[in-house]
């Protein structure tokens, strides 16, 4: 069996000096095999993705702005600078760009944080879940439990970027696609009772229109996706089974920022109480 590191790069040559370029990527798109495949072997003949970014490639100030097209299954990837061009005029070859970007992703992002309200239910045979929900503030002690059974019911595929696995953006310049690396569910004692949690991975500041929208796709994933297969989990507590759901169509349930959540329980512990005459 070989062992011994195997890197794909341009064809070796000699140098009489090596020169290095200040590259930024400016948007980073993956793709399929098949595709980059296409654009490796054909970087000189016109590229529809290379024309849909135009606008993230320029040179200014000694610094060379660029798209990252990479293969999503493989990993390598090509940095291209265009100057304008429909395809890939002025480019380099970078082997593990999916790694290099995902790493950047990671560590460069912020942590950002939605919080619901939770229903868990007891699961006793025979009887209907609305008969069975359980006292939150009483559930807080089996956290670890649940989250527990929360990482056993995610697919292998949603590890790595949790519910925005499923994101499918309509187009390259989709902000959440671009900004969003990662939400990953959980719960979380907070104030006392058990709170469900969406943690998410962002690169730079999301505008008040992609919020709403990140927050509108998140609800969709915890109402009829990723929390329709959770509910049907049984979890197993000091207390029996139970099923955890992230969403119920109460009016009184909402996803929000935990700064929102702060904020409106602030101005709840500030209201004037109620000082009406008694008799």
């Amino acid at each position: 069996m070989n062992n011994k590191l195997i890197i794909n790069t341009n064809l070796l040559c000699k140098e009489p000096e090596f020169k290095t370029y200040t590259c930024v990527v400016e948007k980073a798109v993956p793709v399929s095999t098949e595709e980059f495949e296409r654009l490796k072997h054909a970087p000189m003949c016109n590229n529809d993705l290379i024309s849909e970014n135009l606008n993230s490639m320029w040179y200014g100030n000694g610094v060379h702005h660029c798209l990252l097209i990479y293969d999503k299954q493989q990993g390598d990837g090509l940095l291209i600078e265009s100057e304008g061009a429909p395809y890939a005029r002025y480019a380099q070859y970078i082997p593990n760009a999916k790694l290099l970007y995902e790493n950047h992703m990671q560590t460069h992002a912020h942590e950002m944080r939605l919080l619901c309200p939770l229903e868990i239910y007891q699961h006793i045979e025979d009887y209907p879940p609305e008969c069975c929900i359980l006292d939150n503030e009483k559930m807080a002690k089996y956290a670890d439990r649940i989250n527990q059974g929360i990482m056993e019911n995610d697919l292998p595929e949603e590890r790595e970027r949790g519910l925005m696995h499923w994101y499918h953006p309509k187009d390259d310049n989709d902000e959440l696609d671009n900004k969003v690396y990662s939400a990953h569910c959980s719960v979380e004692v907070i104030n006392g009772e058990l709170t469900g949690v969406i943690t998410a991975k962002v690169v730079g500041e999301l505008s008040d229109e992609a919020l709403a929208k990140f927050i509108d796709y998140c609800t969709g994933q915890l109402s009829d996706g990723w929390g329709e297969s959770l509910e049907q989990k049984y979890i197993r507590t000091g207390i029996g089974e139970v099923n955890v759901s992230f969403w119920n169509s109460d009016d009184s349930w909402s996803l929000q920022t935990e700064d929102e959540m702060n904020e409106g329980q602030s101005e709840d512990m500030t209201e004037e109480p109620d000082m009406g005459m008694t008799m």
